[in-house]
């Protein structure tokens, strides 16, 4: 059996309880679908396997995988800056340098297409932070409208999206 073959099926031999089949678990926009296909009721691991695949296949058929600009722009609970994507990075060796020796930096990535990220800083000291933050979000912009393409990222948080928190901005 190819990898693509077996996406979303495993096998499940328990001799404790008695339980042989596959399992078929997908995973779509925060549902998970879930069913176990028997050896026993469907006739042997062949035709199971076949029943398992057939109803994955269904499943993955009615609910597609997000793409990549969608999975892009999914808020994830550690999000700070209010913006997917653009986060605030201090480059100095250590913040406990004094503050004219911190070099701050509003940084934009983003995912490529070939599973590689793209990131890029923008300084606070050249542009402000103000303007820093804006050329941040615009690249960020820019490059997902770029992207295309499905993505399936498995399990996915979805949260709705937040505001910028004042706090991000102000160095700690």
């Amino acid at each position: 059996m190819s990898r693509g073959s077996t996406y979303g099926i495993s096998r499940v031999d328990n001799e404790t309880s008695r339980t042989h089949g596959w399992l078929v678990t997908i995973q779509r926009r925060g549902v998970i679908y879930r069913k176990h296909f028997s050896d026993g009721v469907f006739g042997g691991k062949p035709r199971s396997f076949a029943a398992a695949k057939g109803y994955r296949d269904e499943i993955i058929a009615s609910h597609p995988p997000l793409s990549m600009q969608e999975y892009s722009n999914i808020v994830k609970k550690n999000n700070r800056s209010g913006v997917v994507g653009v986060c605030r990075y201090c480059a100095s060796e250590t913040r406990d340098l004094p503050e004219e020796k911190q070099r701050w930096f509003w940084v934009a990535s983003w995912p490529l297409p070939d599973g590689r990220r793209k990131r890029v800083k923008f300084s606070v000291k050249k542009y402000g932070e103000d303007g820093a933050f804006q050329m941040a979000m615009d690249a960020r912009s820019t490059a997902l409208g770029k992207l295309v393409g499905a993505f399936d990222p498995g399990a996915v948080r979805r949260k709705t999206i937040r505001r910028r928190i004042a706090a991000a901005v102000v160095p700690s």
